[in-house]
Order: structure tokens, then C-alpha cells, then sequence
């Protein structure tokens, strides 16, 4: 079973996007989700972990970070 991590919403930055931290592992990644859902990692921390976080109503589960090419 893997290891399940909860992200939190730290804040915005000056493009809109949300900026989220993994406390447990340091993950750090920016969301987008307008115009188009967009994800920018800045720190992976555990890659094998299942990433989740809760925003109001909405809950992210099972976030899939690519590395930026």
C-alpha cells in the first residue's frame, strides 16, 4: 500500500496559481486551473507517495507530477 501524503494550500502566487506544500515530504508545486489545468513541481520530495489535498469542496487525489521539460 502506498504511502498517502496531504498537500496544503500554502497560498497564491502573482499568476493565480496555488502554491502547495507536503509537510511530511516537502513536495512544493504550483497549480493552475484556468485556462487549462496546469502543474509546476519545485520539489518532488517522495514520488512513490499518493499526493492529495482539499481545497473548500474540492479534493485533488492521486496527483501525477511530470518534470518540466
Amino acid at each position: 500500500m502506498q504511502e498517502r501524503h496531504e498537500m496544503t494550500l500554502m497560498g497564491h502566487a502573482e499568476s493565480g496559481a496555488e502554491e502547495w506544500l507536503c509537510s511530511i515530504c516537502g513536495r512544493r508545486m504550483l497549480m493552475r486551473w484556468e485556462p487549462e489545468s496546469d502543474t509546476l513541481v519545485f520539489e518532488f520530495g517522495n514520488d512513490a507517495a499518493v499526493h492529495y489535498g482539499t481545497r473548500g469542496a474540492l479534493r485533488l487525489e492521486d496527483l501525477v507530477a511530470n518534470q518540466a521539460k
